[in-house]
């Protein structure tokens, strides 16, 4: 084999390798467009499945987008976890997405992003699909001002 053509294939190998480090590291991720405004009465519906149980435990959390043009500095949320058996857990939560001097909390420009945490070292105990709905609580018909809004899950090591 001559020198270029180890080269060749060095630097071909190098990029496949980069290629697949880049690959996601959450267990799962899945985005819901809300550019159009939320409804107070859409569900945005988010499902993934665990296939082995055996003390699975996880971080659930959404990467909230919105515009600087979003008119509140917090965020209610109505969420419902369902697991693989039906069992559901249900809260009322309230993020602040800016300081009270009017100052974005989350990076970024023109959209500013920020990480709401949903359920630390949450147990997966069922194998099954796992069902998190969450629904806008904010009492105005149509919420503006949202890019969108991501659930992210990540195995932890309790």
């Amino acid at each position: 084999m001559g020198h270029k053509t180890v080269k060749k294939i060095s630097f071909t190998f190098l990029l496949v390798l980069i290629f697949f480090s880049c690959e996601s590291k959450h267990y799962y991720q899945e985005n819901q467009d809300l550019s159009a405004g939320w409804a107070k009465d859409s569900i945005k519906e988010f499902s993934f499945h665990v296939k082995d149980s055996v003390d699975i435990h996880a971080n659930l959390a959404f990467l909230l987008r919105n515009k600087t043009d979003y008119a509140y500095s917090n965020l209610y949320l109505f969420t419902t976890i369902k697991d693989p058996k039906g069992h559901e857990m249900t809260d009322t939560l309230q993020y602040y997405i800016a300081i009270p001097d009017g100052s974005w909390i989350g990076k970024g420009i023109q959209a500013k992003e920020q990480l709401l945490i949903l359920r630390e070292n949450l147990p997966l105990k069922d194998t099954g699909v796992y069902k998190i709905q969450v629904k806008q609580g904010m009492r105005t018909n149509i919420l503006k001002g949202l890019k969108d809004i991501s659930l992210i899950v990540d195995k932890t090591n309790n």
